[in-house]
């Protein structure tokens, strides 16, 4: 992602990214849906409460569809506010548009 200007910081605990989030602003998290299994929907919530504009966008697993905990799961977080849900496998140039799209539209 380096190489069409957007930097990507990776943050595996929580109370890191919450304090990363209150010093910058960032206008799209990227976060896999199994983070969400091990700490729970609420992150969702408490990401939005420290970085109200961000977008959040969730990676998730095609095996997870079959799955009707992890199908509660993306119900949950599309209800509280979610930008996006990426289904696995996907293609560089699918996360690019949902980041190049809410970059455009900050400008």
């Amino acid at each position: 992602m380096e190489e069409n200007h957007y930097f990507a910081l990776l943050i595996t605990d929580p109370e890191e990214l919450f304090s990363m989030l209150r010093e910058n602003q960032f206008s799209v998290v990227l976060i896999d849906c199994a983070s969400l299994s091990y700490y729970g929907v609420r992150i969702i919530s408490k990401i939005k409460v420290v970085c109200a504009h961000s977008r959040i966008i969730v990676f998730c697993n095609k095996l997870h569809l079959c799955d009707s905990h992890h199908r509660t799961i993306i119900k949950e977080i599309m209800a509280i506010g979610v930008y996006a849900c990426i289904i696995a496998p996907y293609e560089a140039w699918e996360v690019l548009s949902l980041v190049a799209y809410e970059s455009h539209r900050e400008k």
